[in-house]
């Protein structure tokens, strides 16, 4: 009967012991179990509460997002200068700078330009449309600076300009589809910063500046890089090299 009693009591502390084995057992794979849902949640608990793999995968996490940031970064700065730099706040109006692309374009398509523009002024003189002409021996030339192309003078550098429009104003006012000019003995010239083309003045844009290898230097004024030239922005023109508003 005594033996019978022992062998219950040991079989029930046995029991005790297992009981009280398992719940520590549960209660220390809740602990990191619980602080692992917390960390995927979100911000919920100190760090120390997340369990090592977690704050591990969490900081390689954060480490690559920050790389990205600041490869973004750097390629976005990169686009400051360089020959493929894109312009901000760029003249949406036509300017002189894109007029004098389009002999660069002329050229690759029809080949090097001449002064020849195959018009004559032995009668008349050269058409406006022409572009910057002189009536050298009753020959319609393309003036210095320009080339002809089917007939028209481009120019050959988006720097170099002329002023005169070709129109009048002995009679009356310039006319405002003319652009920013104004009268100078009769004829209506285009104000600085401007460039004459078949009649109307444009803003001329290019400082002659580069932006291959740096910025636009700040002498400049409010420019802006361009693949690569340093160009005015919207509301500027350029004189003498420096950006300004028109006058």
């Amino acid at each position: 009967m005594a033996r019978g009693i022992l062998r219950g009591c040991f079989w029930l502390v046995l029991f005790t012991v297992a009981s009280a084995v398992a719940h520590e057992a549960g209660a220390s794979l809740e602990g990191p179990l619980g602080a692992d849902d917390e960390c995927e949640a979100g911000d919920g608990g100190a760090a120390g509460e997340c369990s090592v793999e977690l704050r591990q995968l969490r900081a390689r996490s954060v480490k690559a997002e920050t790389k990205d940031e600041v490869v973004a970064a750097s390629e976005e700065g990169s686009e400051l200068f360089g020959p493929n730099a894109r312009g901000r706040n760029m003249w949406r109006a036509r300017t002189w700078t894109d007029i004098a692309a389009l002999v660069q374009f002329n050229e690759s398509v029809q080949g090097p330009c001449v002064a020849q523009t195959g018009a004559t002024c032995s009668t008349f003189a050269c058409k406006a449309s022409r572009g910057a002409t002189d009536c050298v021996k009753m020959q319609c030339q393309c003036a210095t600076g320009f080339c002809a192309q089917a007939g028209t003078c481009y120019p050959t550098s988006p720097t170099q300009c002329l002023e005169d429009t070709g129109g009048s104003c002995t009679v009356s006012a310039c006319l405002s589809s003319q652009g920013d000019t104004y009268c100078s003995s009769g004829k209506c010239l285009c104000n600085p910063g401007n460039c004459a083309w078949k009649g109307t003045c444009f803003p001329a844009t290019d400082t002659g500046g580069t932006c291959k290898a740096f910025g636009c230097d700040s002498s400049r004024g409010p420019s802006t890089c361009n693949q690569g030239r340093c160009l005015c922005q919207d509301g500027y023109v350029a004189v003498k090299g420096t950006c300004v508003s028109p006058t």
